[in-house]
């Protein structure tokens, strides 16, 4: 499969043809979502030369990942998979070091685009994260966590208040 996308990639051919040859797959090989979101977080990052300068690579990782977002948004619908693609990019960051800096930032770029959704983000930060880097990244995160937490707290007290009334 990996080969097929990297393929798929290079010829630049229509996200929708590439969504159909990655759900066709994964129904033929029974291949799980959470192990998909992996391969293809995998595949796509390999696809492109990263610049080595942060202005450029924060503004090459954004381009890339919105291209991509619609794909990874079809193949994250449960929350196992969202995990494993965002254990997986933290590992990359951290394996990359140039990509250090950018963990936050691709967190917020997926929540912003539905890929991953503030519950899981959440609970990666709480109790799921990898020890690889694991305190540079939730040091990063803190804030947008905090955000979120606070964001989701609103919502709740709104609803009650809907229900009052």
């Amino acid at each position: 499969m990996v080969s097929e996308l990297k393929e798929y990639i290079e010829n630049e051919r229509p996200l929708k043809e590439m969504e159909a040859y990655i759900s066709e797959t994964m129904l033929k090989h029974n291949i799980p979502e959470p192990e998909v979101a992996k391969l293809l977080w995998k595949t796509i990052m390999a696809a492109q030369e990263w610049s080595k300068k942060d202005d450029q690579i924060t503004e090459q990782v954004t381009k890339h990942l919105k291209m991509y977002a619609p794909l990874f948004e079809a193949f994250t619908t449960k929350a196992t998979s969202e995990i494993s693609l965002i254990l997986k990019i933290q590992e990359y960051c951290f394996d990359n070091m140039y990509l250090m800096k950018m963990f936050c930032k691709i967190l917020m770029i997926f929540y912003q685009l539905d890929v991953l959704s503030e519950q899981v983000i959440v609970k990666w930060y709480d109790e799921l994260h990898l020890p690889k880097g694991k305190s540079i990244f939730i040091k990063q995160t803190t804030k947008m966590v905090e955000w979120l937490k606070n964001a989701e707290e609103e919502d709740s007290e709104e609803e009650s208040d809907e229900e009052e009334k």
